[in-house]
């Protein structure tokens, strides 16, 4: 995977050449102006490449500080604020350090004193210093950032597909498919027509499982049709045991999006872990609000049923990657209620 820089308009880069040479043009008029011409010496060299140091280092602090700290939802805001008050920072510190740096000049080399025009060219030196090493620092930040986000991509794409691929098996597990079958079986021999529409909504719901597994979010709608027709499934199966509450509004659901067969795991894992029959119905409500869509079931736990909650801790690792909003999940002793988000383009 590569990518491009975006490039610089032309007439940017111009005024970047403008800017440039204008200060070195004034740099020029500042340094000739002095009554002294500037003398080398290693020990003041020295002094001068350690104020140039804490130049860079301000840069950096002020540059990395408000990055983090920033709450602006505009990444380019960010950078720019970053980058200014950086620049801003940096030329401070210099042209500070550089006004201790000349009176210990005056006072151990005898030269002259700090004038205006010492300071005018140490603003105008720390600028043109700060700008390198913000723009050095931002390419820096920028190149991390890039690679971190490349890095989260691939690793959102391997958790996606083995999330789906995970419940892809769970769905077509051996005891799954038999159920179904033998349910299909019977179905056969007492009534002909609801074994049809049991066959047909298995073939449906293996074809959505098949052609969504692969995908990273979908219409919610489309994940809550398909979700009917399991439950039907459910009901053919456990018949008047199985309870199904539909308080769905669609308008809430319109336009919003959700990890595949999420809503499927949900309702597998209240019939996988819960007793179903003529003493302990199960009963299972489905609502929703602007934000959410709730699955909820009574509990009627199997006594030698044990549960690491993986399905539950897979639920809410997708949902990390997709968006900032948390699955909410809720126990007492007689219900269990499962919140998921609905994602927008926004979120």
């Amino acid at each position: 995977m590569t990518t491009r820089l975006k490039k610089i308009k032309r007439v940017w880069r111009f005024l970047v050449a403008i800017l440039v040479a204008t200060l070195m043009m004034v740099m020029i008029w500042l340094f000739s102006s002095f009554k002294e011409p500037p003398q080398v010496d290693y020990i003041f060299t020295i002094l001068l490449v350690l104020i140039a140091y804490a130049c860079l280092e301000t840069v950096r602090f002020i540059q990395l500080r408000l990055y983090n700290l920033s709450n602006f939802q505009s990444h380019t805001l960010n950078n720019t604020i970053s980058f200014i008050v950086s620049i801003i920072a940096g030329t401070a510190c210099y042209t500070i350090l550089f006004y201790g740096f000349k009176w210990l000049d005056y006072f151990v080399n005898y030269s002259e004193p700090p004038m205006i025009q010492h300071m005018v060219s140490a603003v105008i030196v720390g600028v043109i210093m700060s700008i390198i090493f913000a723009l050095i620092h931002f390419i820096i930040i920028w190149e991390h950032q890039y690679y971190k986000t490349y890095i989260q991509n691939e690793q959102f794409k391997r958790e996606i597909a083995k999330a789906n691929l995970s419940i892809l098996k769970h769905q077509l597990d051996p005891h799954f498919m038999f159920n179904n079958f033998n349910t299909l079986y019977y179905l056969i021999d007492d009534d002909k027509k609801l074994a049809k529409t049991f066959l047909k909504n298995i073939s449906t719901i293996y074809r959505y499982i098949l052609d969504n597994s692969d995908k990273a979010s979908i219409a919610i709608q489309e994940e809550y049709h398909i979700t009917k027709q399991y439950l039907e499934i459910l009901q053919q199966r456990y018949s008047k045991f199985l309870v199904v509450e539909d308080d769905i509004n669609l308008k809430d659901i319109e336009h919003k999006k959700t990890p595949p067969l999420v809503l499927q795991q949900l309702i597998e894992n209240a019939v996988k872990h819960n007793r179903i029959d003529e003493a302990y119905p199960l009963n299972i409500s489905l609502s929703s609000t602007e934000t959410y869509f709730t699955v909820s079931n009574n509990l009627n736990k199997k006594r030698t049923e044990s549960t690491q909650k993986t399905g539950l801790k897979n639920i809410e690792k997708r949902y990390r990657f997709l968006t900032e909003k948390h699955v909410i999940v809720k126990k007492t002793d007689h219900l269990f209620t499962v919140s998921i988000p609905l994602i927008t383009n926004e979120s």
